[in-house]
């Protein structure tokens, strides 16, 4: 179990405030002890600068980047699927139901046509209609002058109800 804040700064303490065991007197002066302290500080002050200086490249590698690419420009996409499916997954990253995420337009467009075969599929159970259904095989009907209603024979008509 890690140890808690307090019990880290009580040893780090203890350590800078250690006595020579022989004569009971501190190791180290008051002026070592502050300097340090100090060295400590600026330690942490720079770790945090440095930090903040990757962070800052890294966004302006970014921008960088969006730049080099125009066409891969960065867009909000709201991620709107039907009840059943909470999430679209890409590049093993999940996109959840609900929520704006800022993604490239290439990636975009891919999520963009997964939500909407959700929302067919899910149109497809309740309502029974599929987009597919005008792209079906045509039944055997020719309409001419000697056939006005489009039925060759009642044959071809049975044949094409079996479809």
């Amino acid at each position: 179990m890690p140890r808690k804040k307090k019990e880290v700064l009580d040893a780090i303490e203890a350590r800078i405030m250690a006595t020579d065991p022989n004569t009971g007197e501190p190791l180290l002066s008051a002026e070592e002890r502050d300097a340090v302290r100090e060295k400590a500080r600026e330690h942490v002050r720079k770790a945090r600068k440095d930090k903040i200086l990757d962070d800052m490249l890294a966004e302006a590698i970014k921008v960088e980047e969006r730049e080099y690419e125009p066409t891969e420009q960065m867009e909000d996409f709201l991620v709107d699927l039907p009840e059943y499916s909470p999430c679209i997954k890409i590049d093993n990253v999940m996109y959840f139901h609900g929520l704006v995420y800022e993604v490239t337009y290439s990636k975009a467009r891919s999520m963009a046509d997964i939500q909407w075969r959700a929302h067919a599929h899910e149109r497809e159970w309740k309502e029974g209609k599929s987009i597919y259904d005008l792209h079906r095989r045509p039944l055997d009907r020719a309409i001419s002058p000697g056939n006005p209603n489009g039925v060759n024979t009642v044959a071809s008509l049975q044949t094409s109800r079996r479809i």
